[in-house]
């Protein structure tokens, strides 16, 4: 499809608004890609309203919700923006001058059905008290719309993408004879989303920046700490898709509050490589604490004592040779990835 003089590839376009089916093909001479769910985030519907046409940059929702007409009206509803700026959106998918060339029969990658990313809100009291335990309060629960699994009695967090949409589940052991610790709904890569990007504060992220940690209990502290910036990584290690995706949010800095352990300091290191371009400090914990979670009876100005005492990429090398080359009685901890 041609667009401002460009060849542009429709699908690559559309898949970051809209789950299109498993299995989809679109052939040669095909003039509309199957219906799916309208994308208009004010349009509340499961059922599939919304048409995209890919001879022509044009969409139509069959509801009437106001998203019909061109790519770039669509995008401007979706995203909020200016007319202009969804034009670069859709720009980001052509090729210079490129030949338009003809389609081949295309697979989309299947997705997640909606039964297995639907789980029970209501927590027992089993479950309510180990997160009452780690110092989680309603609110918290609330606001991540925590739940609950009665058939393997484990904690169930949503993990949702930048648009609030459930992408995957995430079910938390609360014995500790459970093991995996972590079970995740297959067919999505965790490490493909931040977990709580949804609940963050745009606004402070440019302004003061953004802080990194591992996982999901931790995310939930620092926001009960009054830090609506925090993302966690579902892992050890930044990929290469969350790192754009922090990037495109331009925050002012990163600050790594990862894991006082050897894989905290791998997973600083790849979020240093990886956000190279960005401003990163790198938190060091005061004496007896060693990751965020187990911040959550700290008193908020030490929490923020620790933030701006922050170290450099360089410190942070140097005191990573150190830590590695001590044992693990060293008095000072540091914070990584």
């Amino acid at each position: 499809m041609r667009f401002q003089g460009r060849s542009i590839d429709p699908i690559a376009l559309w898949s970051d608004y809209v789950d299109f089916p498993a299995n989809m093909s679109v052939g040669e001479h095909d003039e509309f890609l199957p219906l799916v769910q309208c994308p208009n985030p004010d349009h509340h519907t499961e059922k599939r309203h919304f048409q995209i046409n890919v001879d022509k940059p044009l969409v139509h929702c069959f509801a009437g919700c106001g998203i019909s007409g061109t790519y770039e009206h669509a995008i401007s509803m979706i995203e909020g923006i200016k007319p202009r700026e969804a034009r670069k959106q859709i720009l980001k998918h052509s090729r210079v001058g490129g030949v338009q060339k003809k389609r081949r029969r295309t697979t989309a990658v299947a997705t997640i059905s909606p039964d297995q990313l639907f789980y029970d809100r209501y927590i027992p009291p089993f479950g309510m008290e180990y997160l009452q335990s780690r110092g989680i309060t309603a609110e918290t629960i609330a606001k991540f719309e925590v739940g609950w699994s009665n058939e393997e009695r484990r904690i169930v967090i949503p993990v949702n993408d930048s648009r609030g949409r459930t992408r995957l589940l995430c079910r938390r052991a609360v014995r500790e004879k459970d093991q995996p610790k972590y079970l995740y709904t297959e067919g999505v890569e965790r490490n493909s989303l931040l977990y709580g990007i949804g609940q963050i504060d745009l606004g402070m992220i440019q302004s003061f920046g953004i802080i990194l940690v591992e996982g999901s209990i931790d995310t939930w502290v620092m926001h009960q700490k009054g830090f609506p910036v925090t993302v966690g990584i579902l892992g050890s290690k930044l990929s290469e898709i969350q790192a754009k995706t922090i990037a495109n949010l331009r925050p002012k800095k990163i600050y790594c509050m990862f894991d006082a352990d050897g894989s905290g300091i791998s997973a600083t290191y790849s979020a240093i490589n990886l956000l190279s371009r960005i401003p990163i400090r790198v938190v060091r914990y005061s004496k007896g604490y060693t990751d965020p979670g187990s911040l959550v009876k700290c008193e908020t100005e030490q929490v923020e004592r620790m933030i701006r005492r922050a170290v450099s990429r360089v410190e942070f090398h140097k005191i990573a040779r150190e830590l590695q080359a001590q044992s693990s009685n060293t008095k000072e901890r540091i914070s990584v990835g």
